[in-house]
Protein backbone atom coordinates (compact mmCIF):
# COMPACT_ATOMS: atom_id res chain seq x y z
CA UNK A 1 0.00 0.00 0.00
CA UNK A 2 2.86 2.35 1.11
CA UNK A 3 4.55 2.13 -2.28
CA UNK A 4 1.16 3.04 -4.38
CA UNK A 5 0.45 6.10 -2.33
CA UNK A 6 4.25 6.84 -1.91
CA UNK A 7 5.33 6.47 -5.41
CA UNK A 8 6.26 9.90 -6.77
CA UNK A 9 5.86 8.91 -10.21
CA UNK A 10 2.60 7.71 -10.15
CA UNK A 11 0.88 8.35 -6.65
CA UNK A 12 -0.59 11.77 -7.93
CA UNK A 13 -3.56 9.57 -9.92
CA UNK A 14 -3.72 7.22 -7.11
CA UNK A 15 -4.65 10.59 -4.70
CA UNK A 16 -6.10 12.18 -7.35
CA UNK A 17 -8.78 9.51 -6.84
CA UNK A 18 -8.88 9.46 -3.86
CA UNK A 19 -9.78 13.42 -3.57
CA UNK A 20 -11.78 13.57 -6.63
CA UNK A 21 -14.40 10.37 -5.98
CA UNK A 22 -15.81 12.05 -2.31
CA UNK A 23 -15.69 15.69 -3.80
CA UNK A 24 -17.86 14.64 -6.09
CA UNK A 25 -20.29 12.35 -4.23
CA UNK A 26 -20.38 14.95 -1.53
CA UNK A 27 -21.31 17.87 -4.27
CA UNK A 28 -23.97 15.53 -5.55
CA UNK A 29 -25.40 15.03 -2.28
CA UNK A 30 -25.34 18.52 -0.96
CA UNK A 31 -27.24 19.22 -4.35
CA UNK A 32 -30.14 17.46 -3.43
CA UNK A 33 -31.05 19.49 -0.15
CA UNK A 34 -29.80 22.68 -1.35
CA UNK A 35 -29.91 25.23 -3.96
CA UNK A 36 -29.41 28.79 -4.76
CA UNK A 37 -26.77 30.89 -2.90
CA UNK A 38 -26.87 28.53 -0.15
CA UNK A 39 -25.42 25.41 -2.69
CA UNK A 40 -22.48 28.04 -3.97
CA UNK A 41 -21.86 28.53 -0.56
CA UNK A 42 -21.43 24.92 0.22
CA UNK A 43 -19.63 24.27 -3.32
CA UNK A 44 -17.36 26.86 -2.53
CA UNK A 45 -15.89 25.70 1.14
CA UNK A 46 -15.99 21.57 -0.01
CA UNK A 47 -13.43 23.69 -3.28
CA UNK A 48 -11.45 25.17 -0.18
CA UNK A 49 -11.61 22.08 1.85
CA UNK A 50 -10.73 19.64 -0.92
CA UNK A 51 -7.62 21.64 -2.21
CA UNK A 52 -6.20 22.45 1.32
CA UNK A 53 -5.84 18.70 1.66
CA UNK A 54 -4.52 18.35 -1.95
CA UNK A 55 -1.94 20.67 -1.45
CA UNK A 56 -0.84 19.52 2.15
CA UNK A 57 -0.66 15.59 0.63
CA UNK A 58 0.76 16.65 -2.79
CA UNK A 59 3.18 18.64 -0.42
CA UNK A 60 4.20 15.72 1.84
CA UNK A 61 4.61 13.88 -1.83
CA UNK A 62 6.58 15.50 -3.24
CA UNK A 63 8.39 17.07 -0.44
CA UNK A 64 6.96 20.79 -1.17
CA UNK A 65 6.00 23.57 1.34
CA UNK A 66 2.93 25.03 0.20
CA UNK A 67 4.76 28.29 -0.92
CA UNK A 68 6.96 26.25 -3.34
CA UNK A 69 4.07 24.62 -4.96
CA UNK A 70 2.00 28.24 -5.11
CA UNK A 71 4.32 30.35 -6.61
CA UNK A 72 4.30 32.32 -9.05
CA UNK A 73 8.12 31.44 -11.01
CA UNK A 74 8.85 31.50 -14.45
CA UNK A 75 6.03 33.97 -15.24
CA UNK A 76 7.64 34.86 -18.72
CA UNK A 77 8.11 30.72 -19.64
CA UNK A 78 4.41 30.33 -18.49
CA UNK A 79 2.70 33.18 -20.18
CA UNK A 80 4.43 31.55 -23.32
CA UNK A 81 3.48 28.66 -22.78
CA UNK A 82 -0.09 29.83 -22.28
CA UNK A 83 -0.07 31.33 -25.98
CA UNK A 84 -2.75 29.23 -26.89
CA UNK A 85 -5.43 29.93 -24.36
CA UNK A 86 -4.76 33.50 -24.03
CA UNK A 87 -5.46 33.64 -27.95
CA UNK A 88 -8.44 31.47 -26.64
CA UNK A 89 -9.66 33.82 -24.51
CA UNK A 90 -8.70 37.08 -26.49
CA UNK A 91 -11.51 35.81 -28.97
CA UNK A 92 -13.77 34.92 -26.09
CA UNK A 93 -13.72 38.81 -25.27
CA UNK A 94 -14.35 39.97 -28.53
CA UNK A 95 -16.96 37.53 -28.87
CA UNK A 96 -18.63 38.57 -25.64
CA UNK A 97 -18.13 42.06 -26.29
CA UNK A 98 -19.35 41.78 -30.00
CA UNK A 99 -22.75 40.47 -28.63
CA UNK A 100 -23.33 41.91 -24.76
CA UNK A 101 -26.38 43.65 -23.64
CA UNK A 102 -27.85 44.41 -20.23
CA UNK A 103 -27.62 42.15 -17.70
CA UNK A 104 -30.72 40.43 -16.51
CA UNK A 105 -31.25 38.09 -13.18
CA UNK A 106 -27.80 38.85 -11.81
CA UNK A 107 -28.50 39.48 -7.66
CA UNK A 108 -25.80 40.68 -5.42
CA UNK A 109 -26.26 36.62 -3.43
CA UNK A 110 -25.63 35.40 -6.61
CA UNK A 111 -22.89 37.58 -8.05
CA UNK A 112 -20.46 37.25 -4.81
CA UNK A 113 -21.32 33.28 -4.34
CA UNK A 114 -21.69 31.76 -7.37
CA UNK A 115 -19.96 34.36 -10.00
CA UNK A 116 -17.02 35.61 -7.66
CA UNK A 117 -16.37 33.39 -4.26
CA UNK A 118 -17.16 30.05 -6.38
CA UNK A 119 -14.79 30.38 -9.13
CA UNK A 120 -12.09 31.81 -7.22
CA UNK A 121 -12.30 28.57 -5.40
CA UNK A 122 -12.82 26.41 -8.51
CA UNK A 123 -9.43 27.95 -9.86
CA UNK A 124 -7.57 26.66 -6.36
CA UNK A 125 -8.81 23.80 -6.41
CA UNK A 126 -8.87 22.60 -9.77
CA UNK A 127 -5.33 23.96 -10.77
CA UNK A 128 -4.16 21.48 -7.32
CA UNK A 129 -6.25 18.38 -8.32
CA UNK A 130 -6.22 18.48 -11.97
CA UNK A 131 -3.09 20.02 -13.00
CA UNK A 132 -0.18 19.75 -9.81
CA UNK A 133 -1.12 16.53 -8.20
CA UNK A 134 -1.31 14.36 -11.46
CA UNK A 135 1.47 16.26 -13.24
CA UNK A 136 4.54 17.19 -10.85
CA UNK A 137 5.33 13.22 -11.13
CA UNK A 138 6.09 13.96 -14.71
CA UNK A 139 8.97 15.44 -13.26
CA UNK A 140 10.47 11.57 -11.34
CA UNK A 141 9.97 10.26 -15.33
CA UNK A 142 12.60 9.82 -18.26
CA UNK A 143 10.76 13.20 -18.50
CA UNK A 144 10.39 12.29 -22.70
CA UNK A 145 8.00 13.89 -25.13
CA UNK A 146 6.03 10.77 -24.74
CA UNK A 147 5.66 11.23 -20.94
CA UNK A 148 4.51 14.59 -21.40
CA UNK A 149 1.89 13.26 -23.86
CA UNK A 150 0.57 10.63 -21.08
CA UNK A 151 0.33 12.47 -18.64
CA UNK A 152 -0.86 15.95 -20.14
CA UNK A 153 -3.37 13.97 -21.87
CA UNK A 154 -4.60 12.07 -18.98
CA UNK A 155 -4.57 14.97 -16.84
CA UNK A 156 -7.41 17.00 -19.71
CA UNK A 157 -9.35 13.54 -19.77
CA UNK A 158 -10.00 13.57 -16.12
CA UNK A 159 -10.60 17.13 -16.43
CA UNK A 160 -13.24 16.49 -19.10
CA UNK A 161 -15.06 13.62 -17.61
CA UNK A 162 -15.42 15.18 -14.45
CA UNK A 163 -16.94 17.92 -16.09
CA UNK A 164 -20.11 15.56 -17.70
CA UNK A 165 -21.00 15.10 -14.37
CA UNK A 166 -23.79 13.64 -14.20
CA UNK A 167 -25.07 13.48 -17.36
CA UNK A 168 -22.58 12.81 -20.28
CA UNK A 169 -22.18 15.67 -22.79
CA UNK A 170 -19.57 14.89 -25.52
CA UNK A 171 -19.43 18.45 -26.83
CA UNK A 172 -18.46 19.66 -22.89
CA UNK A 173 -16.05 16.88 -22.64
CA UNK A 174 -13.72 17.74 -25.49
CA UNK A 175 -14.22 21.79 -25.07
CA UNK A 176 -13.45 21.42 -21.13
CA UNK A 177 -10.62 18.91 -22.02
CA UNK A 178 -8.92 21.06 -24.31
CA UNK A 179 -9.03 23.81 -21.46
CA UNK A 180 -7.47 21.91 -19.13
CA UNK A 181 -4.91 20.30 -21.70
CA UNK A 182 -3.74 24.34 -22.32
CA UNK A 183 -3.86 24.68 -18.92
CA UNK A 184 -1.52 21.74 -18.05
CA UNK A 185 0.77 22.70 -20.90
CA UNK A 186 1.63 25.92 -18.88
CA UNK A 187 2.38 23.73 -15.59
CA UNK A 188 4.68 21.52 -17.32
CA UNK A 189 6.41 23.80 -18.96
CA UNK A 190 7.09 26.50 -16.26
CA UNK A 191 6.32 24.95 -13.22
CA UNK A 192 3.70 27.63 -12.61
CA UNK A 193 0.45 27.03 -10.88
CA UNK A 194 -0.55 30.66 -9.85
CA UNK A 195 -0.93 31.96 -13.38
CA UNK A 196 -2.95 28.55 -14.80
CA UNK A 197 -5.51 29.40 -11.47
CA UNK A 198 -5.67 32.87 -12.64
CA UNK A 199 -6.33 32.31 -16.13
CA UNK A 200 -8.96 29.48 -14.71
CA UNK A 201 -10.68 31.88 -12.59
CA UNK A 202 -10.93 34.86 -14.99
CA UNK A 203 -12.08 32.44 -18.17
CA UNK A 204 -14.88 31.00 -15.16
CA UNK A 205 -15.22 34.44 -13.85
CA UNK A 206 -16.55 35.59 -17.55
CA UNK A 207 -18.67 32.90 -19.07
CA UNK A 208 -20.74 32.92 -15.51
CA UNK A 209 -21.24 36.46 -15.95
CA UNK A 210 -22.51 36.09 -19.43
CA UNK A 211 -24.67 32.97 -18.36
CA UNK A 212 -26.51 36.40 -17.35
CA UNK A 213 -26.28 38.64 -20.52
CA UNK A 214 -29.03 39.18 -22.79
CA UNK A 215 -27.41 39.15 -26.15
CA UNK A 216 -27.60 41.70 -28.90
CA UNK A 217 -28.16 39.95 -32.31
CA UNK A 218 -26.01 41.58 -34.64
CA UNK A 219 -23.83 40.18 -38.10
CA UNK A 220 -20.69 40.77 -36.15
CA UNK A 221 -21.52 38.70 -33.11
CA UNK A 222 -23.09 36.26 -34.97
CA UNK A 223 -20.02 35.52 -37.66
CA UNK A 224 -17.68 35.67 -34.45
CA UNK A 225 -19.71 32.69 -32.51
CA UNK A 226 -19.53 30.64 -36.02
CA UNK A 227 -15.58 30.66 -35.39
CA UNK A 228 -16.10 28.70 -31.52
CA UNK A 229 -14.94 25.24 -32.64
CA UNK A 230 -12.04 26.60 -35.27
CA UNK A 231 -11.05 28.83 -31.76
CA UNK A 232 -10.79 25.67 -29.45
CA UNK A 233 -9.06 23.63 -32.39
CA UNK A 234 -6.31 26.50 -32.65
CA UNK A 235 -5.87 26.63 -28.81
CA UNK A 236 -5.58 23.14 -28.97
CA UNK A 237 -3.05 22.74 -31.74
CA UNK A 238 -0.93 25.87 -30.20
CA UNK A 239 -0.68 23.85 -26.88
CA UNK A 240 -0.04 20.91 -27.70
CA UNK A 241 3.28 22.05 -30.27
CA UNK A 242 4.06 24.41 -27.14
CA UNK A 243 4.76 20.85 -25.62
CA UNK A 244 6.05 18.80 -27.75
CA UNK A 245 8.67 21.22 -28.53
CA UNK A 246 12.01 21.30 -27.32
CA UNK A 247 14.38 24.47 -27.87
CA UNK A 248 17.92 22.93 -28.86
CA UNK A 249 20.30 23.97 -26.20
CA UNK A 250 23.36 26.13 -27.63
CA UNK A 251 26.27 23.71 -27.63
CA UNK A 252 29.17 24.81 -24.67
CA UNK A 253 32.12 25.82 -27.06
CA UNK A 254 35.04 23.61 -26.32
CA UNK A 255 38.61 25.47 -25.74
Amino acid sequence: MKKILCNKQYSGFVWHLIFTLPFVGLSLLFLQFTQGTTWFLISSVLRIVFGTGVLIVAGRLFELAPTEIISNKNLRSALLAGSGFLLFFLYVIVQVVSGVGRLTGLTVGIFLTKVLLQQLTTGFYEELNYRFLLLEGLKYTANTTRHKLIYVFASSVLFGLVHCIPSWDTYRFLTTGAIGFAFAVIYVKSGNIVLPMVLHFVYDFLIHIAAFVQWRPNPVYSGICDYSDIAYVVMFMISLVILIYTPRRAKKKTK
